[in-house]
């Protein structure tokens, strides 16, 4: 494997192990969604939890607690991890992703990354990371 690639497949272990720890509990979880985005000194990270066929937020999952707090340790715990591996790719002179998309089934362990290395919202055009899931799931995301 390539240091990228090493780079990588730690973060991506990183959110799956913290993702399926936040929903332990949580009734018919059918994928856990990560989103992230990190450019121009803007950086964003979120999962977000397929349940039920609905997708949602992390502080609205059945069954678990959903306190701010909760939440937002969560996202603490998903920023430190993609800034950790940022530095790491920096270091061994590899261009950074600026957008990153993970999809993980729990019941099939099957993990899917999507990554791309284009400016998401560099351009004033009203887009923001926060939206960035509803970019890319569509109607399914949850809205704001």
């Amino acid at each position: 494997m390539s240091a990228e690639s090493d780079i990588l497949a730690g973060l991506f272990a990183a959110w799956t192990a913290l993702a399926e720890e936040f929903v332990a509990g949580a009734p018919d979880v059918r994928a856990l969604y990560i989103y992230a985005s990190s450019e121009r000194g803007m950086t964003f990270a979120n999962l977000y939890v397929d349940q039920r066929g609905s997708v949602r937020h992390p502080g609205r999952v059945d069954g678990i607690p959903g306190d701010t707090a909760r939440v937002s340790r969560l996202q603490d715990l998903l920023t430190d991890d993609l800034f950790d591996a940022e530095d790491a790719l920096s270091a061994a002179g590899i261009p950074r992703p600026t957008e990153y998309r993970m999809l993980f089934d729990p019941v099939t362990r099957v993990l899917d990354i999507q990554l791309s290395h284009d400016e998401q919202y560099a351009a004033d055009d009203g887009r923001s990371p926060i939206r960035g899931v509803e970019y890319w799931l569509g109607d399914r995301a949850p809205t704001l």
